[in-house]
C-alpha cells in the first residue's frame, strides 16, 4: 500500500485526473445554473454574470478554449525542460522530488481542469438554438478559471525558477529526510541494556532457506504480518536483506526455522509480506533520501563541475538531518510476539550505516578540496553535540578518523592538513567529554 501511494503521490496524472473529473462536475453545475438564471429578471443578476446572445457566448468560449490549450501546452513544455535540466544537474533520481511537488501538480491540474471545462461549456452553448440575450453563468466561470490559470502561470514560472536552484533542492530533500526521522520513536531517557534473544545454534542447518518471488529492490516489509505469521506457525523467520537492497528471485535471503514447519503456503505468505519494486522508494528506506543529497554533492565535486560550495551546502544539510536523527531510536533487528518469543530476525540500519551513507562518498570524492574536509569535520562536530548514545558517538569517531586519513593522503599543503586535524581534535574532545 505504501508503494502504491508513493507512486500516486509522485505521478503527473493523479491530481490532474482528479481535477479533470472536477471540471466535468463543474460544467454540469454551471449548465444547471444557466437554466436557473434564465428564469430570473435581468436586474436581479450580479454584474459578474456574462450576458449575451448564443453566438457571442460561443465565440467567447471558443477563444478561451484556444487560449487555454496554448497555455496548457506551454506549461507542460516548460515543465519537461525543467525536469531535463534538473536531471542533468542534480541526477535523474531527483526527478521524483520535482514530480512530487504539490505546487507543480496543482498548477498542471488547474490548467487541465480549465481546458476541459471550457471544452464542455462550448459544447453546451452550441446545443442551444435561442439567440436572444441570455445570462451565461458557465461563460462567467470560464472567464474566472482562465484568469486563475493566468495568475498560476506567473506563479509557476517563479516556482520553477527557484526550484532548480541548488540550495532549494538541497533544502527540499533535507526536509524529506527529516520527515523520515519524525516517524521514529524518541531515544528513551533511561538507557537499559540492549538485550537480544539468542538465535538457535542449528539455525543455519535447520532452517528452510528461499528467496523473494521476483527480482528488484525491496520496497517495504510487512513486519507485523510476519510476526503474526511466525506466531501462528510457531516458527522463526529471518530476513537477510533490508528495504532498499536489490534481491534476486530464487536466492536464499529468507528463512523459516525449523524447516519441518515451513510449508509451501507459509513460504508464499512470507514472500507476499515483502514488496519488491523496480526502483527504490523512501517508504522504509532511510538511506534513499540521504543518497539523493549525496548524489548532488558528488556531482558538484566531479572534475567537470568542480563546485565545492554546493558540496558544502549538502554537507551542512546532512548534518542538520543527522542531528535530528541523534534524538531518535532506530528500530531493533529482532521482533518478538506478545509473549516475548523471538519471531523475526531482520536487517535494520544502524547509526554507523546512516552516517557512512551520508559522508562516505563525499569524503571519497573530495580529492584535494580542503574546504570539503574542513566542513566534513565541522559537520561531525556539530552532530556530536546532539549525540545521546554511545553507538552514535562510535559512528562519529569512525567517520572522523576516515576524514582525517583522507585529508592526510590528499591534501598537499601542511597548513590545510593541520586545519583539518585541529578541528578533528575538537570534535573528538567533544565526543569523549559527552561519553564521560
Amino acid at each position: 500500500m505504501a508503494v502504491t501511494w508513493d507512486r500516486i503521490r509522485t505521478s503527473f496524472w493523479f491530481v490532474p485526473g482528479a481535477m479533470a473529473l472536477l471540471a466535468m462536475a463543474l460544467a454540469w453545475v454551471a449548465h444547471k445554473g444557466d437554466l436557473w438564471i434564465a428564469l430570473l429578471e435581468r436586474d436581479e443578476l450580479p454584474p459578474v454574470i456574462y450576458v449575451s446572445d448564443g453566438a457571442n457566448a460561443r465565440d467567447v468560449a471558443s477563444t478561451l478554449l484556444g487560449s487555454m490549450m496554448t497555455m496548457t501546452s506551454l506549461v507542460f513544455s516548460i515543465t519537461m525542460v525543467v525536469l531535463t535540466l534538473a536531471a542533468s544537474q542534480f541526477g535523474p533520481r531527483l526527478i521524483r522530488n520535482f514530480m512530487a511537488s504539490p505546487h507543480t501538480q496543482v498548477v498542471l491540474g488547474t490548467f487541465v481542469m480549465t481546458t476541459i471545462y471550457c471544452l464542455l461549456t462550448l459544447g453546451t452553448i452550441g446545443s442551444r438554438a435561442a439567440n436572444q440575450q441570455q445570462a451565461y453563468l458557465s461563460v462567467s466561470l470560464s472567464i474566472g478559471l482562465v484568469l486563475l490559470s493566468v495568475g498560476l502561470l506567473v506563479f509557476f514560472l517563479h516556482f520553477l525558477a527557484r526550484s532548480i536552484v541548488s540550495e532549494s533542492v538541497i533544502e527540499r530533500v533535507g526536509k524529506e529526510i527529516g520527515s523520515l526521522w519524525d516517524e521514529l520513536d524518541p531515544v528513551p531517557h533511561e538507557q537499559g541494556q540492549n538485550w537480544e534473544a539468542p538465535v538457535p545454534d542449528d539455525y543455519r542447518t535447520g532452517a528452510a532457506l528461499f528467496g523473494p518471488s521476483r527480482d528488484g529492490y525491496v520496497a517495504t516489509i510487512d513486519f507485523s504480518h510476519l510476526v503474526d505469521l511466525a506466531e501462528r506457525h510457531d516458527v522463526l523467520i529471518s530476513i537477510g536483506f533490508g528495504p532498499g537492497e536489490y534481491v534476486v528471485e530464487g536466492g536464499v535471503g529468507l528463512g523459516v526455522y525449523p524447516a519441518s514447519r515451513c510449508t509451501d503456503r507459509t513460504r508464499e505468505q512470507v514472500q507476499k509480506a515483502i514488496t519488491v519494486a523496480s526502483q527504490r522508494t523512501p517508504a522504509q528506506d532511510p538511506e534513499y533520501s540521504i543518497r539523493h543529497l549525496v548524489e548532488i554533492g558528488v556531482r558538484a565535486l566531479s572534475p567537470g563541475v568542480s563546485d565545492p560550495y554546493t558540496a558544502v551546502a549538502v554537507i551542512n544539510q546532512l548534518s542538520a538531518s543527522l542531528c535530528r536523527l541523534m534524538a531518535r531510536a532506530l528500530p531493533s533487528g529482532q521482533l518478538h510476539d506478545q509473549r516475548g518469543h523471538l519471531r523475526v530476525i531482520c536487517q535494520r540500519p544502524t547509526y554507523g550505516t546512516l552516517v557512512s551513507a551520508a559522508y562516505n562518498q563525499l569524503r571519497q570524492n573530495a580529492g584535494g578540496a580542503a574546504l570539503v574536509y574542513i566542513h566534513l569535520v565541522e559537520a561531525l562536530h556539530r552532530i556530536a553535540e546532539f549525540s545521546t548514545l554511545e553507538a552514535q558517538r562510535e559512528a562519529l569517531r569512525h567517520q572522523l578518523g576516515m576524514v582525517c586519513a583522507a585529508a592526510a593522503r590528499n591534501l598537499p599543503e601542511a597548513y590545510d592538513r593541520q586545519a583539518v586535524e585541529s578541528r578533528a581534535q575538537l570534535a573528538l574532545s567533544k565526543l569523549n567529554a559527552i561519553s564521560d
